[in-house]
C-alpha cells in the first residue's frame, strides 16, 4: 500500500534542474570566497566550488545524454 505513489504529481529534481542548481553553488561559493573570512571558512568555499564543479560535469553530462535519447 505505501508502495504506491498514487496521482500525487510529485517528481523529483531531473538531471537540468541538478545541473542548474551545481551551477549555482560554484557560483555562490565562488563569490564568497573573495570575502575577507576565516581560513575554514574559505575552504568550506572551496570545497563547495569543487562539489559544484564535480556536479556540473556530472549532470550535464546526464543532460545531455538524456537528451540524445529522446
Amino acid at each position: 500500500m505505501h508502495g504506491q505513489q498514487g496521482l500525487t504529481g510529485r517528481r523529483g529534481p531531473g538531471h537540468g534542474e541538478r545541473l542548474l542548481f551545481s551551477m549555482a553553488l560554484v557560483a555562490v561559493s565562488l563569490l564568497w570566497i573573495t570575502q575577507d573570512m576565516a581560513t575554514w571558512a574559505t575552504v568550506v568555499c572551496a570545497l563547495g566550488a569543487a562539489a559544484g564543479a564535480a556536479g556540473v560535469c556530472y549532470f550535464g553530462w546526464r543532460y545531455v545524454r538524456s537528451r540524445t535519447n529522446v
